[in-house]
């Protein structure tokens, strides 16, 4: 051995000794971690879906831990509950989550949005603050998530199931990954308030539109046809007269409950503004609308609206357009034919549908159904 590999042998001897070699060896594995962690929030960043962040997020989580317990706590944008995500031994588990116990925790992270064991927080908080709400959730670890406009929710972690403590690269690489999904999250949120209406939930005017456009180019390029329907709450006044606007409120609720169940996910029920909706109608021919919308009618009317002790009951007028490729009008031509066939609807004695025709047959039939006068004043 020359005096050369005696001096390199003394060194990495040297080295071994420090720990510099352990201390080397940790951060290759972090900066792959890292490298990890920076590839799936790429991932995680193109999927649009909230659960399908989760679901994503989970399944990476479960690569390289198995927690006993896994619990997104997601806040609903109006504050009124949680939407709780939960799993229980990688299995989906549907559990609700008391708000009153969310609504502790959100005080405590929103002044202190930093992940914490469950020793550490118990440390800190009230006993009473951690009630069997959160303790029935078994957490080991929370780590909040928080985003631009701040606290949106929490993570919850239970104790891993090989019974081992959680590595600091483990908590590093889970923390930075629920940071990226508050960011994911959030900007959906966003989108969502941008294009809904925040009473119903439909999608609002604007949104309609833009996608009523839309879809009279794809059928300008030889596309299928479809069609909008526009349906009105029958003598809405004067139910808000009787019942008051919360009652309305519950009624239009309703409406647009039973809309998102009665149509396809592919259509846009859109709430048109006060007591009107509309519906854009993808992939639907002119032999179908009035099926479509005799089977809204119907069960709009068999709907029942409880408000203080009473069951409530509405029906609704509803007139629908194909929309024509051969006819070259905007959107808003589109909308006021679908209108003159919800006027016709009400004209005719409400709770009624009735499909605008093109074309001077069409005209000719609706103008000899119109009553005259005082009777079409009052129809509308």
């Amino acid at each position: 051995m020359d005096s050369q590999e005696k001096v390199y042998i003394e060194r990495l001897d040297y080295l071994e000794k420090s720990g510099a070699l352990d201390r080397l060896a940790e951060l290759r594995k972090e900066s792959r971690e890292l490298d990890n962690l920076l590839n799936d929030a790429v991932g995680l960043f193109a999927l649009q879906e909230i659960d399908e962040m989760l679901a994503f997020v989970t399944s990476r989580l479960n690569d390289r831990f198995i927690p006993t317990r896994l619990a997104f706590l997601i806040e609903l944008p109006d504050g009124s509950g949680i939407d709780a995500h939960c799993y229980r031994n990688m299995k989906p588990d549907e559990e609700a989550f008391p708000l009153s116990s969310y609504k502790a925790l959100k005080a405590f992270f929103s002044d202190l949005p930093y992940t914490i064991s469950r020793a550490s927080l118990e440390e800190r908080l009230a006993p009473e603050k951690l009630d069997e709400g959160i303790l029935s959730y078994e957490p080991d670890w929370f780590i909040p998530m928080t985003g631009m406009g701040g606290l949106i929710g929490l993570v919850i972690l239970g104790k891993k199931m090989v019974g081992e403590e959680y590595s600091p690269l483990e908590r590093m690489y889970a923390d930075r990954l629920i940071r990226f999904l508050a960011i994911c999250i959030q900007n959906r949120l966003h989108r969502e308030r941008s294009i809904t209406d925040l009473k119903t939930g439909l999608y609002n005017n604007a949104f309609f539109m833009r996608r009523l456009n839309e879809e009279l180019a794809r059928m300008a390029r030889g596309g299928s046809p479809s069609a909008i329907i526009m349906l009105d709450v029958d003598h809405f006044k004067h139910f808000n007269d009787t019942w008051g606007h919360l009652a309305g409120d519950e009624v239009l609720i309703g409406i647009a409950r039973v809309l998102k169940k009665t149509v396809r996910s592919e259509d846009i029920p859109s709430r048109f503004g006060g007591e009107e909706f509309c519906i854009l109608l993808t992939d639907c021919g002119e032999d179908l609308v009035m099926d479509v919308a005799e089977r809204i009618r119907l069960a709009i009317a068999g709907m029942k609206v409880s408000y203080k002790g009473e069951e409530l009951a509405v029906t609704v007028s509803i007139g629908g357009c194909p929309l024509d490729p051969s006819w070259h009008g905007e959107a808003s031509g589109y909308i006021e034919r679908a209108d003159s066939a919800l006027y016709r609807s009400k004209a005719l004695g409400r709770n009624r549908c009735t499909v605008y025709r093109f074309g001077l047959l069409g005209r000719a039939s609706a103008r000899r159904e119109l009553p005259s006068g005082d009777e079409a004043t009052e129809a509308r």
